[in-house]
């Protein structure tokens, strides 16, 4: 992984990372469903009809071929963090062009993609709400433009985080 990630300050409390994806999962289904249907040509020729020998020829390649949608994926990372009394979110992408091919990755950290300043009059519902904001945005706009940020698993779980706890607040 990234020196970054070992080197970490003693004050930096990370608490969430979000996958960043290279399209929808939609867009995912539609490529996946053409490859299998060029799949099954090229084992059986056009128009024929597939035996069942075909079948597990085909299963066995295809499933080579395409590893899950929330591995093989994930292009990006946004990790969020606290820090004395701000929450910041740093970006980590792939090394590699980013392509539907994408096997093994190596990651490169790309710097700060935000940070908000906590004020003690805030609540963890107002950061919670800023937060999910900021990451909603982030996907409009730079080298988030045209990926797909996740935000699933923190819009379930994010409610139930003690933000002010993590900026030393309480």
């Amino acid at each position: 992984m990234c020196k970054k990630l070992i080197n970490m300050n003693k004050h930096e409390r990370y608490f969430f990372d979000i996958p960043v994806f290279r399209c929808e999962i939609d867009k995912w289904i539609f490529e996946r469903e053409n490859r299998k249907i060029k799949l099954a040509q090229n084992i059986t020729g056009i128009g024929n009809k597939i035996t069942e020998q075909d079948s597990l020829s085909f299963k066995r390649q295809y499933s080579l071929e395409f590893p899950s949608y929330y591995y093989g994926e994930t292009v990006g990372m946004i990790r969020l963090y606290a820090i004395n009394q701000q929450i910041r979110g740093e970006l980590f992408f792939v090394k590699q062009r980013i392509s539907k091919n994408l096997k093994s990755k190596n990651w490169v950290y790309n710097g700060k993609i935000f940070e908000l300043w906590i004020s003690s009059t805030y609540t963890n519902k107002i950061i919670f709400e800023k937060i999910l904001k900021i990451l909603q945005d982030e996907n409009q706009k730079g080298l988030l433009k045209n990926r797909f940020i996740n935000l699933e698993a923190f819009h379930n779980s994010g409610n139930y985080i003690n933000y002010l706890n993590l900026v030393n607040f309480l």
